[in-house]
C-alpha cells in the first residue's frame, strides 16, 4: 500500500481528474489514509471476494465513526488533508518519501533463483 499512498500524496493537486487507490486496501484505516492523500475512490474488490459484499457496510460505519471521533464532516473535507499540497515544506516531503523508499530497498539481484 505505500506505493500508491505516496504517489496519490504527491500527485493531488497537481493533476486534472480523480485518484482511484488499489493495492493493499484491507480496512477501514486503510480507506481513510488513502482518502486523507487524496484519493477519489478506494478499490476494494480483494477484501469483497474475501468477506462478502456485506463488508462494506461495516467499513462505511466504521469510516463514520472515525470521521466522527476526528471532527470530519465529509469525505470532502479530509480528502487531501494530508497530502503534498496540504504540507508546509512540499519538497521535505517528497525528500522524506524518497528516504523511506531507499530504507525498504531490497535489489532484485540479490534474490536467489532456483531452476526445477
Amino acid at each position: 500500500m505505500r506505493l500508491p499512498l505516496c504517489l496519490i500524496a504527491i500527485f493531488y493537486g497537481h493533476i486534472q481528474g480523480g485518484l482511484a487507490a488499489t493495492r493493499g486496501i484491507n480496512n477501514d484505516h486503510d480507506v481513510i489514509k488513502m482518502l486523507m492523500v487524496g484519493a477519489n475512490a478506494t478499490m476494494l474488490c480483494s477484501v469483497l471476494l474475501r468477506h462478502g459484499v456485506d463488508r462494506i457496510r461495516n467499513l462505511e460505519k466504521d469510516l463514520r465513526e472515525w470521521m466522527e471521533t476526528h471532527e470530519y464532516e465529509s469525505v470532502k473535507q479530509m480528502q487531501g488533508s494530508m497530502s503534498q499540497v496540504n504540507c508546509p515544506n512540499p519538497s521535505t516531503f517528497q525528500r522524506a518519501q524518497y528516504m523511506k523508499a531507499l530504507q525498504n530497498y531490497q535489489p532484485s539481484w540479490g534474490k536467489v533463483y532456483t531452476l526445477s
